[in-house]
């Protein structure tokens, strides 16, 4: 077998040299898959084809890992969603919490070692390029898909603890894909579901959605994933109203012409319904490539055979040159070559055991889930081991896959509860529905009649999750029910796990923290912070109103 990125270059096939330009995801073809992997055309593959209908434990993912670097007959890399850890899709790794309590913390350092911590994790199970950072600047509260994902609303702070990520991500053998260019920060639909547009003028986009990528690629960025959004003020002058993903003055022009950047370019997934539905998988993918797309996530509900063969017949008739093929493949073998990917050593399962989930890398995420939780109202903190009703909303997709993000939805009340019980036998616990229906709040206005509560803490989880209506808000009926409670008791307490954005749109409890997530260090640090265990020391790092402003926390 060749061994350098040149020698493999060489002595590909086109079709070789075309496969390695998809990131092979349709789930229901996974012996097509690895058919194909075995004559040379799989060049990536994305988790989801192992996750979705098959085990997430450690184990079975280091077989399948193996079995397809045995069996390729060019490199594979291996691509992973794990903006938060490897938990996110498998059934082992760190957890980690959001980016936007990466924020709050405004530690550089713990920036650093969660970007080497989730690197190594990846590395260890064989996975070369993570989805991860989210560069987007959040500048819309109102934004239903990126919200907690973003580190912040303004760039600077994005630039300076996202470095940190991409440094810490590569120096661990790595591929970053920084997301999602040109910017998903200022839109308020999710583009899962539709097409958005940012109607912004390319200077102000230059010094805000773009800066991220503009000061990251001179510090050697390997990666970026892009948007399907559409630019008008991006685009050329009679261009035809395309996605950023598919125009070549964005792709090719603005990221490579303008800005420089030599890495890898990864389109969205083309399942979304802002492109599969307008223009077709076979389209959409040429149209993708002809953009300037190194690599494209391959629409995970179809055959992956549409998309070789469209890429293929694309070559075949002009539509794109086979220099313009060699000049991504190059690309892509190089970054495989610099990293350590174009073996197929098999994984041990059992040193992957050692490092996914170890203690150094849970520490990490406790210390930015401590640092991170926000203090925005205390009347009367930190509570006492009194009598205590404690309230937790479950969300209906729990329990469920989170669509092509990859991961299972899991609720977490019961974990609030069982860590809560730590702080007083004498705890009273209730779950109602995040759409509250009329049977939960007679549920919850019983359990207050009782004179002998003397605590009440409501704790909701507020999620951003990709095709769901009402992502990273909180439902009208659950603010009804919190006035209520409000009304009721004025000294309740309100635990925000999830968007700060939920804040503006409620009256104030008399004690108010945020924590940004759900992962099981920010429900422990809230805890720890509520009952007096640890001072908070978060600050927000989006401007939620004019009381809840950037940088707040008492």
């Amino acid at each position: 077998m060749a061994g350098s990125a040149a020698d493999w270059l060489a002595q590909m096939t086109l079709e070789q040299k075309i496969a390695q330009m998809i990131v092979v995801r349709g789930h229901d073809y996974l012996q097509k898959t690895l058919d194909m992997n075995a004559e040379g055309r799989v060049g990536g593959v994305g988790a989801v084809l192992m996750t979705t209908k098959g085990s997430r434990k450690l184990t079975d993912i280091v077989a399948w890992v193996n079995r397809f670097r045995a069996e390729a007959a060019a490199p594979v890399l291996l691509y992973l969603d794990a903006e938060n850890g490897l938990a996110d899709t498998f059934d082992f790794g760190t957890s980690f919490p959001t980016l936007m309590a990466l924020g709050a913390t405004r530690s550089r350092e713990l920036a650093y070692r969660m970007g080497a911590a989730i690197a190594r994790e990846a590395r260890a199970v064989g996975f070369g390029m993570v989805s991860n950072p989210t560069v987007d600047v959040n500048s819309n509260p109102d934004n239903p898909i990126i919200n907690t994902r973003a580190i912040a609303d303004r760039a600077d702070l994005i630039v300076e603890l996202a470095g940190e990520l991409v440094r810490g991500m590569q120096e661990a053998g790595v591929i970053p894909t920084a997301k999602h260019f040109p910017g998903h920060g200022d839109t308020r639909e999710d583009s899962h579901i539709s097409m958005p547009t940012v109607g912004r003028e390319k200077a102000y986009l230059l010094e805000a959605d773009l800066r991220p990528y503009r000061e990251l690629i001179p510090q050697g960025l390997m990666g970026i994933m892009t948007a399907h959004i559409l630019f008008p003020a991006l685009l050329a002058p009679g261009e035809e109203p395309v996605p950023a993903t598919l125009s070549e003055t964005i792709m090719t022009g603005l990221v490579r012409e303008e800005l420089g950047f030599e890495g890898l370019l990864v389109s969205d997934s083309l399942t979304m319904r802002g492109v599969k539905m307008q223009y077709g998988i076979e389209r959409a993918a040429v149209m993708a490539v002809q953009a300037g797309h190194d690599l494209i996530l391959q629409d995970y509900e179809s055959d992956p055979e549409i998309t070789f063969a469209a890429l293929l017949e694309a070559v075949g008739s002009g539509d794109i040159s086979p220099a313009r093929i060699d000049r991504s493949v190059g690309r892509i073998l190089a970054a495989k070559e610099r990293l350590g990917l174009l073996g197929s050593d098999p994984i041990d399962a059992g040193e992957a055991g050692s490092v996914v989930g170890s203690d150094a890398h849970e520490a990490v995420a406790r210390e930015i889930a401590e640092r991170s939780v926000t203090v925005l109202e205390a009347s009367s903190l930190p509570l006492s081991r009194k009598r205590t009703l404690l309230i937790a909303t479950r969300g209906a997709e729990e329990g469920m896959e989170a669509e092509d993000l990859g991961y299972v939805v899991k609720g977490k009340a019961g974990y609030l509860f069982e860590r809560a019980g730590a702080y007083g036998d004498d705890m009273l616990t209730l779950v109602v529905n995040e759409y509250p229906t009329a049977e939960d709040t007679a549920l919850v206005m019983r359990a207050l009649a009782d004179d002998s509560v003397e605590q009440v803490v409501f704790a909701t989880f507020v999620r951003v999750l990709s095709y769901k209506e009402g992502s990273g808000t909180v439902p009208e009926s659950q603010l009804r029910l919190l006035e209520a409670i409000r009304n009721k008791r004025e000294d309740a307490t309100l635990l925000l796990f999830g968007s700060p954005y939920a804040a503006k749109s409620l009256v104030p409890f008399a004690n108010c923290l945020c924590a940004y997530g759900d992962c099981t260090h920010s429900i422990d640090a809230a805890l720890k912070t509520l009952y007096g265990e640890i001072r908070a020391s978060g600050k927000l790092p989006v401007a939620v109103n004019e009381k809840y402003d950037y940088g707040y926390g008492l």
